[in-house]
C-alpha cells in the first residue's frame, strides 16, 4: 500500500545524517483540555510512529515537541530563546496568525516549515514552505487536471449555480482547460433544479461539479441515469471529514480525497494494530496524516537531504490516507496529491491515478 517512486539513485544518500525536528503544535496541554489538543496528540503519535518505522531503512532523527498555546508567551518564548535554532525542519504551528511569526523566525534561520493541516499563504513565497494542504481553489483545479488525465476521452460538463464561489470555480475550471488544450468541456448552471441546457447522453459523461450544497446529488444523478461509463465527481466538501461509510452507496459518484483507509486493506489493519499497540487507542484521522506525513518527510530528506523540499517533483507518495506530490506552484511547495474514491454498498474503492 505504501508505495515512493523517486529518481533518488543520482541523488546523494543522507542516511548517515541525524535530523532534527521540532513539532510546535497546539497541544492546549494547560487549562481546559479541547477537541484541537487530542488531534494535535493523535497527529504527534502518528508523525512519531511514521518516523520511527523509518529507522528501519537507516533514518535518524531526533523528534522535540513543543505545546504553541501552552500560554499566551509560549510561542514568542521558544523563539526568542533560541530553543529551536538547530532544528532542521520544524512541523506547525496550525493556524496562520503563529504560522506567520514561525515563518519569519525561520527564514532568518533556514529552516524548512511545514504547516501540517491548513493551507497556509507564506508572507514570502519561495522560502520552502510546505503546504501538505490546497487552498480551495486550487483544489478544484488539482481535481479536474486529475480527472481529465483519468478520462480524456470523455466529455465534461462543469455544472455551477448562481453563487459567487460555484461561478468563479466553474470558470477557473474552464480558463485550465484551455490551458491544457482540452476542448471537450462545457459549462451549465443549475437554476431551482432545471439545467440551462441539455446533456449528450450519447457521450460518455463526467458532471464536473462546482455546487457545495449536497442537495443537488439528485439533480446530477438524474443527468447520467442509465449511462454505465458516466460519472459525477464530488465537490471536495462533499463528505471530506466523514468516518464511516457504512450504508452509503453511490456508485457513479467520485469523491476527491475522502480522508478514511481501506478497512480491508492488511497494511492498514497492520498499522492499527501496532499504533494500538503503542498508545491503546485506534487511530484517527490525524494520527493517520501525522504518519503519512512523517514517512514521507522522512524518504524526502534520506532521498535529498535539507534540500528535499525543491526536489521531491519525482515523489509520488500514496500513504494510507494521504496522497503527496509536492509542485511548486507560484514560488508556493503545495501537494497537489489527491485519492479519487468511489463507494460501492459501504466499501471504499480507489482509483487509481
Amino acid at each position: 500500500m505504501l508505495t515512493l517512486s523517486a529518481k533518488i539513485s543520482i541523488a546523494q544518500n543522507h542516511h548517515k545524517n541525524t535530523y532534527k525536528i521540532a513539532l510546535v503544535l497546539p497541544f492546549k496541554s494547560v487549562g481546559v483540555h479541547n477537541n484541537v489538543g487530542e488531534a494535535m496528540l493523535d497527529y504527534y503519535q502518528g508523525f512519531v510512529m511514521g518516523a520511527k518505522q523509518l529507522e528501519n531503512e537507516g533514518f535518524k532523527s531526533e523528534i522535540s515537541v513543543f505545546d504553541s498555546d501552552k500560554d499566551s508567551l509560549a510561542l514568542e518564548n521558544l523563539i526568542n530563546n533560541g530553543t529551536l535554532d538547530n532544528s532542521n525542519l520544524i512541523v506547525g504551528p496550525v493556524y496562520s496568525e503563529k504560522l506567520k511569526l514561525v515563518e519569519q523566525y525561520c527564514t532568518s534561520k533556514n529552516i524548512t516549515l511545514v504547516s501540517p493541516l491548513k493551507y497556509y499563504k507564506p508572507l514570502n513565497p519561495g522560502n520552502g514552505i510546505i503546504n501538505f494542504f490546497l487552498p480551495d481553489s486550487l483544489r478544484m483545479i488539482a481535481t479536474f487536471e486529475k480527472a481529465i488525465k483519468i478520462y480524456p476521452k470523455h466529455r465534461f460538463y462543469v455544472i455551477y449555480e448562481a453563487s459567487n464561489s460555484s461561478k468563479k470555480d466553474a470558470f477557473r475550471i474552464k480558463n485550465k482547460a484551455v490551458a491544457l488544450g482540452f476542448n471537450n468541456i462545457k459549462l451549465i448552471t443549475v437554476t431551482n433544479g432545471r439545467i440551462s441546457s441539455p446533456i449528450n447522453r450519447n457521450d460518455s459523461i463526467i458532471i464536473f461539479n462546482t455546487i457545495e450544497k449536497t442537495t443537488v446529488k439528485p439533480i446530477l444523478e438524474k443527468l447520467i441515469l442509465k449511462k454505465g461509463k458516466s460519472w459525477i465527481i464530488a465537490h471536495h466538501n462533499w463528505h471530506s471529514d466523514f468516518k464511516s461509510i457504512i450504508n452509503i452507496d453511490e456508485p457513479n459518484i467520485i469523491y476527491p480525497e475522502v480522508t478514511v483507509s481501506s478497512p480491508g486493506d492488511t497494511s492498514s489493519v497492520d498499522f492499527q494494530r501496532q499504533y494500538y499497540k503503542n498508545y491503546y487507542s485506534d487511530p484517527s484521522k490525524y494520527s493517520l496524516i501525522g504518519y503519512d506525513q512523517a514517512t514521507f518527510i522522512g524518504y524526502g530528506l534520506m532521498a535529498f537531504g535539507d534540500s528535499f523540499v525543491h526536489s521531491t517533483s519525482n515523489m509520488d507518495y500514496r500513504g494510507f490516507i494521504n496522497h503527496i506530490h509536492l509542485k511548486i506552484h507560484e514560488n508556493e511547495v503545495l501537494n497537489f496529491g489527491l485519492h479519487f474514491i468511489r463507494i460501492l454498498e459501504g466499501t471504499r474503492e480507489e482509483i487509481e491515478p
